[in-house]
């Protein structure tokens, strides 16, 4: 599925410009000091070069008789400091002071600064962008506009030939391990520059996601084996998140990129898992589980199971302890049998009803805590629904069904296939099933009352 992303395609400036009005921009400040006038750019007054100004004006001998008074003569101004000759304050349109000073004459004389205040600035047009950024509205004002759109195209991964370097799958990845389990996706550069157009973003997600997840699951870093715990196939997304503008320059097609959409089609990988298993063979009837020995993992104690330690982590330090008064004389360890055959065993509607309590079918048995658990081709609240097997263990199960009214702690859902709820009534009436997958490594897997109605059908994948 398509992502669009929501950063801009184009920034808008808006140059508005009012029939009637000035911009705060746009004002002037003077200063009329005698026959000297001198206009500012800012609507904040330099006060400072206030007094620079009188000196000029009123030093004829390269010194600045004493200033008497400084007063706001029509009450406009705000703040009068005699000692600083600094005058501030904010108002509107016109105000005037009155400077009094000893003039080269040593007589009293008197000068009048007039400032214009910036005039009352036009209401700001919010201009807003659509939800994938390639279409801005705005609501026209009541004086002429200007409208300015920059564009930025979208930035795109790299070629080589006819070949896009888009991120691939990297095959034989480890379970917990920091392998990265994708090749990392190439950016186009910006012109003839080495700097590209953006930055690949990767998330990482259950194959049962049927949509990319929200941008904030998205990460820069390339993408490991570390936090994935046990052997399964996964989902990885991308995308590209374009350059901003460079800092001190003006956005242009040239160097601003807007993010790319997310990948239409994820890249499933397959992580092998990095758990196996300890075979001990006796070489008499002494077999470990008569005490002979102790096995540690690390520095837990292990239990072994009719000869077998199972699940045992890649990379685990395994200590085998004879017991007091024992010693062996010789221990050999090589690479044992192939793995167990992978077994699919398929429940189907038409070939299942839980009447019966336990219900076994091809190896696979469903034991209802009590009566009211399992009815039908229902699994209900009222107690819990436990799945066992004798040709291995569970390594995944996925239940199709019609609806239920819960989360499951330790499934993810998804969707499955289409069916046709009433043909006869509604014959172009079509929808699809919800799915709940279990993935993991267990001997007997329950569902711990919880509602799933009208299941079509129940697949164990067993090992």
């Amino acid at each position: 599925m398509i992502h669009n992303i929501s950063r801009y395609i184009m920034t808008l400036a808006l140059l508005l410009t009012a029939v009637t009005g000035v911009w705060a921009e746009e004002a002037t400040i003077t200063l009329n000091c005698g026959t000297t006038e001198k206009t500012f750019e800012k609507a904040e007054l330099p006060w400072s070069s206030t007094v620079d100004i009188l000196k000029e004006v009123i030093s004829d001998f390269g010194m600045a008789p004493g200033i008497q008074s400084i007063t706001g003569g029509d009450g406009k101004v705000v703040k009068i400091d005699k000692e600083l000759f600094q005058v501030t304050g904010t108002f509107s349109g016109k105000a005037t002071v009155e400077v009094s000073y000893i003039n080269t004459s040593f007589t009293t004389s008197m000068t009048t600064i007039t400032v214009t205040a910036p005039g009352p600035a036009e209401p700001a047009i919010e201009v807003t962008p659509g939800e994938a950024a390639n279409t801005w509205t705005f609501v026209m004002p009541a004086f002429d506009v200007e409208i300015a759109p920059i564009y930025a195209p979208k930035a795109v991964f790299a070629t080589d030939g006819n070949l896009v370097l888009i991120p691939t799958a990297i095959e034989g990845i480890y379970a917990e391990s920091t392998d990265a389990i994708v090749t990392a996706g190439t950016v186009a550069k910006i012109g003839e520059t080495e700097n590209p157009q953006g930055i690949v973003m990767y998330a990482v997600t259950s194959t049962n996601q049927a949509t990319a997840p929200a941008l904030t699951a998205f990460s820069a870093d390339v993408p490991t084996a570390k936090d994935i715990k046990v052997g399964s196939e996964v989902l990885v997304w991308y995308y590209i998140k374009g350059a901003d503008t460079p800092t001190g320059q003006e956005a242009t097609a040239e160097n601003t990129f807007n993010d790319s959409e997310i990948c239409a089609e994820p890249i499933e990988v397959k992580i092998l898992s990095n758990k196996f298993d300890i075979q001990f063979k006796a070489a008499n009837d002494n077999t470990i589980e008569t005490g002979k020995a102790t096995v540690k993992v690390g520095e837990t104690d292990a239990e072994v199971k009719e000869g077998k330690l199972t699940g045992v982590k890649m990379n685990s330090k395994v200590t085998v302890t004879a017991k007091d008064g024992y010693k062996f004389r010789k221990v050999e360890v090589k690479k044992g049998g192939a793995a167990a055959p992978t077994t699919t065993v398929t429940w189907n509607s038409s070939d299942f009803y839980f009447d019966e309590n336990p219900y076994t079918k091809d190896g696979v048995t469903l034991t209802p805590s009590n009566d009211m658990a399992a009815s039908g081709n229902n699994l209900y609240q009222f107690g819990d629904n436990t799945f066992t097997t004798t040709l291995g263990k569970f390594t995944k199960i996925e239940i199709e069904f019609e609806s239920t009214t819960y989360n499951f702690d330790g499934w993810t859902k998804g969707t499955g296939e289409q069916y046709q709820p009433d043909p006869q009534t509604y014959p172009d009436w079509w929808e699809n099933l919800l799915k709940l997958t279990w993935t993991g490594d267990a001997e007997s897997v329950t569902i711990k009352g919880k509602d799933v109605f009208g299941i079509h059908s129940i697949t164990f994948t067993i090992q």
